[in-house]
């Protein structure tokens, strides 16, 4: 209390900020987010002065980052584009303008952390008035305002790439912010984790601060709920409108007594959406959201630990007008329940990720190969069953052998094994080309029409073949593609390629070899739920009769397993038959990507499309035109 005055510091503090004072008085990031911070009509939907009674989950978080609280290290777990990184912006900017210091902040990669600054980070800075004197305008180089570097009165702001170990080893600093952490890898360089690395950055100041952020990805990989374990683990709890008992909002499910409760109508729309109490089991409608998180709270399970502070949130908090109500949320989980009963586990992934908050668990049980093949089925091998649309074609390299399966694609991604066969011969020599050659470029029977391969991706991954595979599929493009497995969790099957031909000062050859990565690890996911799906239709895998145990055995060979590198959980698909053979996994995961490449996804989007309404237009007078005078 000031004395004679009757106000409170907070009071002072905030007559100091509008009198465009430097403060002695301490004011933590919520107080001068509300009184200071403006977001940028350049990249908010929101635009204008802050007002954090709209995101109320925001400011405890913000509270611990501050000063004034004993926290060292803050981690969130969001949803998506729900003020994650606004809360990081609120934090160096306050930084900035009350207590300024060295600071870094790391995104998974550089281009992302360019991105980030100016897209994000200078609209902000402009839009803030207390920092346009403070932080430069970007002139140059030398202007102590980069892309990457902003300098102000005491202290500076980095940004860069969490794919080097160099980014966590220059000089120590007091205010780290890890952003989009899932995105960073498991190991940096073989130093260790992120969170050690960026503990001995800032190990050296007293009053230090790391914010950790992130969406979760895949259990067991996912590096923000490896450091939100650690911390106090605290979810946002909001109480219900009619008992009072506070709970943090999950979407329960359909044989619960608690959750999102909705009803469709003939056409399959969502047309009533709530939330019913775990407490009382009253309906809460979505209109009462905004004074249940006016009023809500963080509850920790771990309280006592005080300098690791972890904070859990998810859409179904989301302030209102925003895309994310309860009814759309819903519609997204139909889509996604939709898409993981035809096999397709990624966009159900994206909704638990993106909406939910929680972790994705990839199913990678092994298939009983007895049970795929007493499936099989009797059409003839080297013909295309009814309803496959696509052929696709992929091969496994071996130092003394090709090893090639042809499958058929046809609507919502089902598919059919048409060949599988082994062309023995060193892959160094032409002749195991040569009969390869013979079987993707010949023809296959089916539905009184004859059929060709599309596409045939053949693995590359192999450096002592590598080189052999690249010549092969120089002169074959674009039918015939080089590719190279990633095993890394999340990755697309099918990625961006890159040019792999060089002139003699090193420039790349626009119309050379192209390398496509293909993320294994998504692709055996897939493959492996579908393995499970019994009916004919979407995503259903279908073999035909005649092929030898040994095939399905190379083809439930492998198992997603858990093992610990350096103390912290990876998983990683592991070959159960030891050093026996896998091939028919592989040829499957390149034959599929092969399809995606060829046009798979469009096969869907196609039989949706409608052709447009026929306009019929009046007849025209076909008598002659009259001039206009002038």
């Amino acid at each position: 209390m000031s004395k004679g005055s009757g106000k409170t510091s907070k009071d002072c503090a905030v007559d100091a900020f509008r009198g465009g004072l430097a403060l002695d008085l301490a004011l933590s990031y919520t107080d001068w987010a509300d009184e200071c911070f403006y977001l940028p009509r350049e990249s908010s939907s929101e635009y204008g002065r802050y007002r954090s009674a709209r995101t109320p989950f925001v400011r405890e978080i913000l509270d611990d980052l501050s000063p004034m609280s004993p926290a060292e290290t803050v981690v969130l777990i969001k949803p998506t584009q729900t003020a994650g990184t606004t809360i990081g912006l609120i934090f160096l900017c306050g930084m900035i303008d009350m207590y300024p210091g060295p600071a870094l902040m790391i995104m998974p990669t550089d281009s992302m952390a360019r991105s980030f600054s100016k897209k994000k980070l200078a609209p902000t800075i402009k839009a803030v008035p207390r920092l346009r004197s403070k932080v430069k305008e970007q002139k140059s180089r030398a202007g102590g305002n980069t892309i990457l570097q902003k300098d102000f009165p005491g202290g500076s702001l980095a940004l860069t790439g969490s794919n080097s170990g160099a980014s966590y080893r220059s000089e120590s600093i007091k205010y780290l912010v890890l952003d989009d952490f899932d995105g960073f890898e498991l190991d940096i360089d073989g130093e260790g984790s992120p969170e050690e690395l960026a503990d001995r950055r800032t190990g050296t100041f007293p009053g230090r601060k790391i914010y950790i952020n992130s969406t979760t990805t895949t259990k067991d990989a996912s590096n923000i709920e490896r450091a939100f374990d650690h911390s106090s683990q605290g979810y946002f709890h909001v109480p219900c409108p009619h008992c009072g008992g506070l709970q943090y909002l999950t979407w329960g499910g359909k044989d619960t007594d608690f959750g999102i409760k909705f009803e469709r109508n003939e056409a399959g729309e969502v047309v009533d959406c709530w939330y019913q109490c775990e407490h009382c089991h009253q309906r809460i409608d979505e209109h009462h959201k905004t004074a249940m998180c006016a009023a809500g709270v963080y509850v920790h399970r771990y309280p006592e630990r005080v300098k690791t502070r972890g904070f859990r949130y998810n859409a179904l908090v989301s302030p209102a007008g925003w895309v994310n109500s309860w009814a759309y949320i819903a519609k997204k989980f139909l889509e996604a329940a939709a898409e993981l009963k035809k096999g397709n586990p990624q966009k159900y992934q994206v909704w638990m990720n993106s909406f939910m908050s929680e972790p994705f668990e990839q199913v990678g049980d092994r298939p009983e190969w007895a049970t795929i093949k007493a499936r099989a089925e009797p059409y003839q091998a080297l013909t295309v069953p009814a309803g496959a649309m696509i052929l696709a074609a992929g091969v496994d390299v071996q130092h003394n052998r090709l090893a090639v399966s042809v499958w058929a694609y046809g609507r919502k991604e089902e598919s059919w094994l048409i060949y599988h066969i082994e062309i023995h011969g060193d892959p160094m020599h032409d002749d195991v080309w040569q009969q390869l050659d013979l079987l993707i470029s010949g023809t296959f029977p089916g539905g009184g029409v004859q059929h060709h391969i599309s596409s045939v991706g053949v693995d590359a991954g192999d450096g002592a073949t590598t080189q052999a595979v690249r010549n092969y599929c120089r002169t074959r493009a674009p039918k015939v593609f080089a590719l190279k497995g990633s095993s890394t969790p999340g990755r697309p099957v099918v990625g961006a390629p890159t040019k792999q031909d060089l002139t003699w000062n090193g420039e790349k050859i626009e119309d050379g070899v192209e390398m496509w990565p293909i993320g294994t690890d998504t692709a055996k996911v897939t493959i492996y739920t579908r393995m499970k799906i019994n009916d004919p239709g979407p995503g259903r895998i279908h073999t035909y009769v005649g092929l030898d145990d040994e095939y399905y055995k190379q083809l439930t060979a492998e198992k997603l397993v858990t093992r610990f590198v350096k103390g912290y959980p990876v998983r990683e698909w592991h070959n159960v038959r030891g050093s026996k053979r896998n091939e028919a996994l592989d040829c499957a995961v390149y034959a599929y990507a092969a399809a995606i490449r060829a046009g798979l996804p469009y096969l869907d989007l196609k039989s949706e499309l409608k052709p447009p309404p026929v306009v019929r237009r009046p007849a025209k007078n076909h008598a002659p035109a009259r001039r206009k005078r002038w």
